[in-house]
């Protein structure tokens, strides 16, 4: 009796197969790479993040993955305006701002428990283009771009870096607040 109780706990606290599924390890995708300018591996086209799990990526990856902090209280406020949002991520390899924001972001939207299938990444060379041309579409000029999309709309995105910090870029867009990305003037 005590059993089926607990196991009806970890049901009612969401800890049931669906959370077991979304920790399962992602399998990266087949991509075509090439060495940039400076000798670094260059991702191009679509990707995961299972992509960027080698040591060089994981060079820049982690760390600013793990320095990005993030209140519990800003995690439950926010959890429920997520929960119906997808991702397209616009980034490249090579570049500095990539570098330093997508850790973050990615802190960011699994702390929101946003499933690797939300989002859908497209890495560009360093003359921003692709074998695809996807980034044309999207009007992609800056990268890393993070696109939040509602019912397959695009709702805002943030370009580049931050305008205040990622926290509260995240919130007013969640939000639907006003928010105009850095780029939005030019």
């Amino acid at each position: 009796m005590k059993t089926k109780y607990l196991f009806l706990v970890f049901l009612s606290l969401g800890l049931g197969c669906k959370s077991l599924e979304q920790t399962k390890p992602q399998e990266p995708m087949e991509v075509q790479t090439l060495i940039g300018e400076e000798g670094e591996t260059v991702i191009l086209g679509p990707m995961n993040r299972a992509n960027l799990n080698t040591e060089e990526f994981m060079a820049w990856f982690q760390p600013t993955y793990d320095s990005q902090n993030i209140p519990e209280e800003w995690i439950q406020e926010h959890l429920p305006l997520a929960k119906n949002i997808n991702f397209k991520l616009f980034l490249g390899t090579w570049c500095g701002d990539t570098q330093r924001e997508l850790g973050p972001m990615f802190k960011i939207l699994d702390a929101l428990g946003v499933d690797q299938k939300r989002i859908e990444m497209y890495s560009i060379s360093e003359y921003k283009d692709s074998p695809a041309g996807l980034e044309k579409e999207y009007d992609i000029l800056n990268i890393p771009t993070l696109i939040f999309m509602e019912k397959g709309k695009e709702n805002n995105r943030i370009v580049e870096f931050p305008v205040v910090n990622l926290l509260d870029d995240f919130s007013k867009i969640l939000k639907k607040q006003p928010y105009q990305n850095a780029y939005a003037d030019f």
